[in-house]
């Protein structure tokens, strides 16, 4: 898959909680800058931006791109993202509603909304859209679907009725972190076992996803010293933080007291 991002980048401090970026522009930062006077040249700075995690700034590029071509559906879809990325979810909302009725792909855009609704704490409608997605997904899909609509059951202390959907084999593609947390909520692995082998993956990305469903688990079990000790160690593993487990987690910190 290649890089996700720039060695130099920018922190979740400087995207979600206010501080400075205080990076360099990267090259290709600068080579867009100096095109940033179309809606292409912008798009394109906007992605540049991106590369070093300047959602913030990635937006903006985007928006003035939307100035000047404002039913552009691919702008509007960027922007969305970066408006996750930074938990401006709201705007996200907005932007993800236009795309669909531009004719956006109907996953991709209710499975980012399930996603805002979740990082809204609006655990019901969350569940409502994840239920929604289903039908349209592949295993790759279904197993992160699986996931989140399971963690929004847990903090409604619903029944988490699409377990049922899961079953060893799946063809989960890269999505194997998100397959590790929801064999444990199956009753089909340990919990130990994949707590133990998140804690040694030596990828944040992969940790994460895992370490934050076996936390909402735990805190759902009515273990809450141990949700909250997972919690602190995914909070240490910020190598991804862009990753949707790392910005549930933060998002959760704040009021994490089960």
């Amino acid at each position: 898959m290649g890089k996700y991002f720039d060695d130099i980048h920018a922190s979740w401090q400087s995207q979600l909680a206010g501080a400075a970026a205080e990076i360099d522009d990267s090259e290709a930062v600068c080579a867009a800058r100096e095109a940033a006077v179309t809606a292409e040249g912008l798009s394109a700075l906007g992605d540049a931006l991106t590369k070093q995690l300047r959602y913030r700034e990635a937006a903006d590029a985007y928006s003035a791109a939307l100035k000047l071509k404002p039913d552009d559906l691919s702008l509007l879809r960027r922007r969305a993202g970066r408006y996750i990325s930074t938990l401006q979810c709201e705007k996200a909302l907005n932007d993800l509603k236009e795309c669909m009725t531009l004719g956006a792909d109907r996953l991709d855009i209710l499975y980012r909304t399930g996603l805002c609704r979740y990082f809204m704490n609006q655990y019901a409608d969350a569940r409502e859209t994840f239920k929604e997605c289903i039908d349209l997904c592949d295993d790759e899909m279904g197993i992160a679907v699986i996931y989140w609509h399971t963690l929004c059951s847990y903090k409604l202390e619903h029944t988490a009725a699409l377990l049922v959907k899961y079953h060893a084999g799946m063809a989960v593609g890269h999505h194997t972190a998100y397959e590790k947390a929801v064999s444990v909520f199956a009753g089909a692995r340990s919990f130990d076992d994949a707590y133990h082998e998140a804690l040694n993956e030596n990828n944040d990305l992969e940790s994460v996803i895992t370490l934050y469903g076996l936390c909402i688990y735990a805190s759902y079990s009515e273990q809450s010293s141990c949700a909250r000790k997972i919690m602190e160690q995914i909070l240490q593993r910020d190598g991804f933080w862009p990753s949707y487990a790392y910005l549930a987690a933060w998002n959760d910190s704040f009021n994490f007291t089960e």
